[in-house]
């Protein structure tokens, strides 16, 4: 698992490195088809880009924790949205 120190900036890029080092892909499944249509249906369209998605991909092989998983999601959402 990872836990080394994560950088507060330049997440896509260091994520997008972990996933290709770790030869990991997003792929669609059962589960997050149904997430979307769920969502959709509540009127809150969610669609995840595509770093996002590494992310959710690497915390299904096991690379990430959920813990891990929730402080990269974050960090990158600090960085790319700045509200």
């Amino acid at each position: 698992m990872i836990g080394a120190d994560i950088p507060t900036t330049g997440l896509g890029a260091y994520i997008a490195n972990l996933a290709q080092q770790y030869g990991i892909a997003y792929r669609k499944t059962g589960s997050s088809a149904l997430a979307q249509v769920i969502t959709s249906l509540a009127d809150d369209d969610v669609k995840p880009d595509e770093t996002e998605k590494l992310v959710i991909a690497l915390r299904r092989a096991n690379v990430i924790s959920g813990q891990m998983m929730v402080l990269l999601l974050g960090r990158y959402f600090d960085e790319t949205r700045h509200v």
